[in-house]
């Protein structure tokens, strides 16, 4: 799941919580879990094992002064949920260079989506995927050519 908010938008940032469920909650029974006014029970989504991304734009639109408190409006979000968490000034080629901590976070997501896709849980593989082992244990990073 990729989530991508606004940081200048301040709604945009408070529904997170609220797609964020939306999406978590897609496939399975209704939970009950409900949230209002951003109240949730943090608890049922502590062991999240859908791998999630929250994409922060806009960043070079706040004021260096008021960084700090618009980011931890989001930072939040991404420890709840067990997310990977990018905010990217959009002029900026670098913010997503090969090597800065952006490109990391970015590659760190897509080898869970990469896990959780094609690995079963109970260790089985997807008929047609070549063995796990192969590929040096248990992360495709070695498949990167960054």
């Amino acid at each position: 799941i990729i989530l991508v908010h606004d940081l200048t938008n301040k709604k945009s940032s408070q529904n997170l919580y609220r797609w964020s469920l939306e999406a978590l909650n897609r496939d399975l029974v209704p939970t009950g879990v409900l949230v209002t006014n951003g109240d949730y029970d943090r608890e049922q989504f502590a062991d999240n094992q859908i791998p999630l991304l929250v994409i922060g734009t806009k960043l070079d639109q706040i004021h260096e002064t008021k960084r700090h408190e618009v980011l931890m409006r989001t930072a939040f979000l991404a420890e709840d949920f067990n997310a990977e968490e990018i905010n990217l000034d959009c002029t900026n080629p670098r913010y997503l260079a090969a090597g800065s901590s952006n490109a990391v976070k970015l590659s760190r997501f897509f080898d869970k989506v990469i896990e959780k896709r094609y690995f079963l849980r109970e260790g089985n593989q997807i008929p047609g995927f070549p063995d796990r082992k192969r590929f040096g244990g248990g992360t495709l990073k070695s498949l990167h050519y960054d």
